[in-house]
């Protein structure tokens, strides 16, 4: 295959088609109505991308266990002009439903990422769309596909159009620009959210700390962690980390006074308990 690096990175960054991209619902509003509706790639559509542009023979993937509730992904493609292979690492921890299948999943597509495999995904705005209940989930209605096809299409030419056009003035003058960092995936692959009437999941505020949470769920991480998913007075979920696990936290605590950092891992941002106290 006669193709320089450049061009290998150029054609593993096209955005996919909407046709390739799937829907997953981050948070609902109270009444469960509408949700915000954020877009992660498929799989096979990746395995696909990196057929095509490097061949099914020159490139491949490896996992490893991690911490016994996560996994790594490792994806190597060939570089001939150095003969030797190139590998690109990223993780996540399994996943609530078939959790070693979709830890595996997951970690695939942040890896692929690190190629800069729909990475561009990390830049979009959720959608917020009217949604129905089946069973415990949020499913989007069918009426609401259109729009975010649309809305997909929109946003794809904005985000990728931008940084073509950066890069052909960096190349009419004579200067060498990148684009803009994406922000890193989360352990649920989310993103921003636009404004809208419920706060989402990873935004942070004193008037929760105030309020209170109402513990939902709590899940153990790691050795002595626990990943605690709280409900917040107006209804907005919560999803946060606690570094050193507390028995006393059960569903259906309260929690007062709690107080949350935002941090980073290189498995992307996500919410720090620093300080709480068990309400009576």
């Amino acid at each position: 295959m006669d193709i320089n690096h450049e061009e290998i990175i150029t054609q593993l960054r096209k955005p996919f088609s909407s046709k390739d991209v799937e829907w997953k619902i981050q948070v609902t509003t109270q009444d469960k109505t509408r949700g915000m509706a954020v877009p992660y790639m498929n799989a096979r559509a990746v395995q696909n991308r990196l057929d095509e542009v490097v061949g099914p023979f020159n490139w491949k993937n490896v996992y490893s266990l991690w911490h016994d509730n996560a996994q790594i992904c490792g994806i190597s493609i060939f570089n001939a002009e150095r003969s030797e292979w190139v590998t690109k690492f990223d993780g996540a921890e399994n996943s609530d439903i078939e959790p070693i299948k979709g830890g595996l999943s997951d970690s695939f597509k942040r890896a692929a990422s690190a190629w800069g495999i729909g990475r561009y995904l990390y830049e979009m705005d959720g959608i917020w769309v009217e949604v129905e209940n089946k069973g415990k989930s949020s499913v989007i209605k069918q009426n609401q596909l259109g729009k975010l096809d649309a809305e997909y299409n929109a946003a794809v030419k904005r985000i990728c159009g931008t940084v073509a056009a950066t890069k052909q003035q960096a190349a009419q003058s004579g200067k060498q620009t990148s684009a803009p960092a994406p922000r890193p995936a989360s352990a649920q692959t989310p993103a921003p959210a636009p404004p809208a009437p419920a706060k989402t999941s990873t935004e942070q505020s004193s008037e929760g700390a105030d309020d209170g949470y109402k513990v939902q769920s709590v899940k153990p991480s790691g050795q002595s962690g626990q990943v605690l998913e709280l409900v917040g007075s107006n209804g907005n979920v919560v999803k946060a980390y606690l570094k050193n696990g507390d028995q006393a936290i059960a569903a259906g605590a309260r929690l007062c006074e709690v107080q949350m950092e935002r941090k980073n891992s290189s498995y992307g941002e996500y919410n720090l308990i620093s300080g709480y106290q068990i309400a009576a």
